[in-house]
């Protein structure tokens, strides 16, 4: 019962680890397209015209939807969803031989021979 527990344990924390690498790691991402994009991308649009706007608006709603499927892609491998969807095949189960009871007891009790003759005898 106790492998069990520690077996749990192991891949819960890896888990959690795997979680917290991916929240570093997707924060990381988004400080860096902040200040190399986000950031310019808006004060240029202080200066912009009406079809660079646009222009900008459309980058913008492309890296969105970058980011954003970087963000689902990475939850789906950290927490590995694919599992659910795509379960490994096993093996079929094995049969379960059913045993007479009382014949493989037979097979293992030792009687003892002095004892089979005083039954006899108190008959």
């Amino acid at each position: 019962m106790s492998s069990r527990r520690a077996i749990f344990r192991a891949r819960a924390g890896r888990t959690t680890w795997a979680v917290l690498l991916f929240l570093v790691g997707f924060a990381a991402l988004i400080i860096f397209v902040s200040f190399y994009y986000l950031m310019p991308a808006m004060d240029a649009a202080l200066s912009a015209g009406p079809k660079q706007r646009r222009h900008l608006a459309a980058y913008s709603w492309l890296l969105m939807s970058l980011v954003l499927l970087i963000l689902f892609v990475g939850l789906m491998m950290t927490f590995r969803i694919g599992r659910f969807f795509f379960p490994r095949s096993a093996p079929p189960p094995a049969k379960t031989k059913y045993v007479d009871a009382w014949a493989e007891s037979a097979k293992r009790v030792s009687v003892p021979d002095d004892l089979d003759e005083e039954d006899d005898e108190a008959r």
